[in-house]
């Protein structure tokens, strides 16, 4: 009777986990377009934000990865399997500083460059990890890339910072002076402009430009005569990435040709604002811009030369112009969808204010990023991986009063991964280890983006029951480890010369994971400074069709990611994969009244397997990639046999063939 039941369980399980049908194909036919995907977020976003083309967004044609470092994949610290790594092991680190030394050394007109930057002091020094201005090795690269140019060209500089709290922010001077000291005689053929900028926030009683939502620059770029580009996630933080035991998984790349003038363009459009609102006298500001040399012009408009073509690539820039910039798009004839439960997304908090991203129609046509990253998703038939910090926002104040607090999550981005589970499409997660004390990530636990996941998918599937198993058949969701290890190890000197040990187990080393990266289908990839989770900044990034850059993606970063980090999946659909059956044989001795079956398996949940024929449980308990043997009726031959997982329930069907 035992062994009926557990037959009888095994098929009811399978029958309740089997995949649901393939996606619907959202994309038009790759017979009318060599980038339907591209063409098809284009189409989203000139729809919500027409008036911002050439400004926050632009497709471009002519360009190419530039890999003449090597690698137009510029990803830190690139030390997969290797625990503890000293910064004289870090390659992909090395390739990124040399790469910008060289794109800023080729300079013969402009270089741009945006951060974000850390508050240092208020009226004292504060205990931050970062500076507000590039320090330390990432200083060295951009000053050497100068000296470099300035030795035979004429340069315009400009660099603009993001700054979460003005008054916490040093002073520029100080820096530009540092860098001609360094450059020597040829700076002065340099025209230096740097600032910091917040265009919003709440840290102050009266209501600052822009409102009381938080918001400043957290785009990173660097270009130069608008003819090459390095963009993504990494902040010019020495302490962060490169003096450090635990450094910062991240990345960028390296483009060259029109998609740099795009980037220029976006980078005008935050030098235009920052102009406008340049503080001189009021040191108490919260909002608007410290622009140096102190008493100096500011350069809202840079113009390079057109670039010349450098490849056959098309790219699609999107930024976003977070709030305080500029408060809708007039030309957007776009109307918001009705969003279902939009409380999932609400904070707690009691001052908490409106959730624009959610539920602010105006707040979406000037960050077409958020339409983009919605529509990226939504283009996908076949898998969706995203390698990120986080999906799941947080409650907190800054620091003071603060009046707006970002929601949750993206609903809109959710619920459209949301649908894609349910017609089959997998999905994988990577994101930064939850509850890390270095602040890269903004949950306490691996559940509260899942639970919140399991909500969206059971709004569309019909209940909570139906969205576990959705969940258990396409999703994969991990946080980062880059090696076997659980943490990292070793000790380092940082800047300062403080000694951070990481072989003390009292020490937050966990691994920290800071990419914004999101694959659809093998075929299209973003990348740029844009969190999955929201934010109300101000962002940029590219997104690329191209399946030969995706196959290098996964080679160079996805795959060894997984590798190590599935480790940890609280989801892993893999796991739960039928057992696969490597062989069985059949053998009858010489007058022998039955047949000896021996089959041979792997499960993907590691567990043991059995093996079901009729209303009898064979081999109850075999190692995953073990053997068992039993003897049975000849009649056995011909008769499917199941091979079932014993953690899972999952089971295979085969024929016994003949001896």
């Amino acid at each position: 009777m035992k062994t009926i039941i557990i037959a009888a369980t095994v098929t009811a399980f399978t029958a309740a986990v089997s995949p649901s049908g393939a996606a619907t194909h959202d994309v038009a036919s790759a017979a009318a377009s060599p980038t339907p995907y591209l063409d098809q977020i284009e189409r989203a976003v000139r729809h919500v934000s027409p008036g911002l083309e050439h400004q926050v967004w632009e497709r471009s044609s002519g360009n190419r990865l530039d890999d003449s470092a090597g690698d137009w994949l510029l990803q830190t610290p690139q030390c997969w399997g290797h625990d503890p790594c000293p910064p004289a092991d870090r390659p992909g680190t090395k390739r990124l500083l040399n790469k910008i030394t060289s794109n800023i050394g080729e300079a013969t007109s402009t270089v741009d460059i945006t951060s974000l930057g850390c508050p240092e002091k208020l009226v004292l020094p504060l205990p931050s990890p970062c500076r507000t201005f590039p320090d330390g090795y990432f200083r060295d690269a951009i000053v050497a890339g100068l000296k470099k140019a300035a030795e035979k060209h004429k340069i315009t500089f400009r660099m603009l910072l993001g700054a979460p709290v003005l008054p916490a922010t040093v002073n520029g001077d100080d820096w530009i002076d540092a860098a001609k000291k360094t450059i020597g005689a040829a700076a002065r053929n340099i025209t230096f402009n740097v600032a910091t900028m917040t265009t919003s926030y709440s840290g102050t009683p009266g209501v600052p430009i822009g409102g009381y939502t938080p918001s400043w620059n957290h785009s990173k770029l660097f270009v130069v005569d608008g003819r090459t580009v390095i963009t993504g996630g990494v902040n010019t933080y020495t302490n962060n990435y490169v003096q450090t035991p635990k450094p910062v998984t991240d990345m960028m790349m390296a483009i060259r040709g029109p998609a740099a003038a795009s980037a220029t363009g976006y980078v005008n459009r935050l030098w235009a604002w920052t102009c406008a609102n340049r503080n001189k006298l009021n040191w108490a500001a919260t909002t608007g811009s410290w622009v140096y040399p102190s008493g100096g012009g500011c350069i809202s408009t840079l113009h390079p030369p057109a670039a010349a073509r450098a490849g056959d690539l098309d790219t699609l820039m999107v930024g976003g112009l977070g709030v305080g910039i500029q408060h809708k798009d007039d030309s957007s004839t776009y109307k918001l969808p009705d969003l279902k439960q939009p409380d999932d997304a609400k904070c707690k908090l009691s001052f908490a204010d409106k959730d624009v991203v959610n539920r602010d129609r105006d707040y979406q046509t000037v960050n077409p990023e958020e339409t983009a990253l919605r529509e990226m998703v939504a283009t996908a038939t076949k898998s969706i991986v995203f390698s990120q910090q986080d999906l799941y926002g947080w409650c907190a104040s800054i620091g003071g009063p603060i009046k707006a607090v970002q929601p949750l999550a993206d609903l809109r981005l959710l619920d459209n991964v949301a649908a894609k589970m349910i017609h089959g499409v997998k999905v994988r997660i990577v994101i930064s280890t939850p509850g890390n004390e270095d602040a890269y990530s903004t949950m306490k636990n691996m559940a509260q983006f899942s639970d919140l996941l399991r909500k969206r998918i059971a709004l569309q599937a019909g209940g909570d029951k139906k969205a576990a198993q959705v969940m258990q058949d396409t999703l994969q969701y991990a946080s980062l480890r880059s090696s076997d290890k659980p943490r990292w190890e070793g000790k380092e000197k940082n800047d300062e010369g403080k000694v951070i040990n990481c072989d003390d187990p009292k020490e937050a080393c966990t691994y920290a994971q800071h990419t914004k990266l999101i694959v659809v289908d093998d075929r299209v990839f973003y990348l740029g400074s844009k969190n999955a989770y929201p934010a109300f900044l101000q962002d940029d990034g590219y997104f690329i069709e191209d399946p030969a850059a995706v196959a290098h993606l996964k080679k160079e970063f996805l795959d060894p990611q997984w590798k190590y980090s599935k480790a940890d999946a609280t989801f892993d659909w893999e796991r739960f994969l039928p057992p696969t059956v490597v062989s069985i044989d059949t053998d009858r001795a010489k007058g022998a009244s039955k047949v000896k079956v021996t089959v041979k398996a792997v499960t993907h949940s590691g567990d043991s397997f059995l093996v079901a024929y009729g209303n009898k449980v064979e081999c109850k308990d075999t190692s995953s990639g073990g053997r068992c043997s039993f003897d049975e009726a000849p009649s056995i031959v011909g008769k499917k046999i199941d091979i079932v997982d014993r953690k899972t329930l999952r089971w295979t069907q085969k024929e016994v063939p003949h001896w």
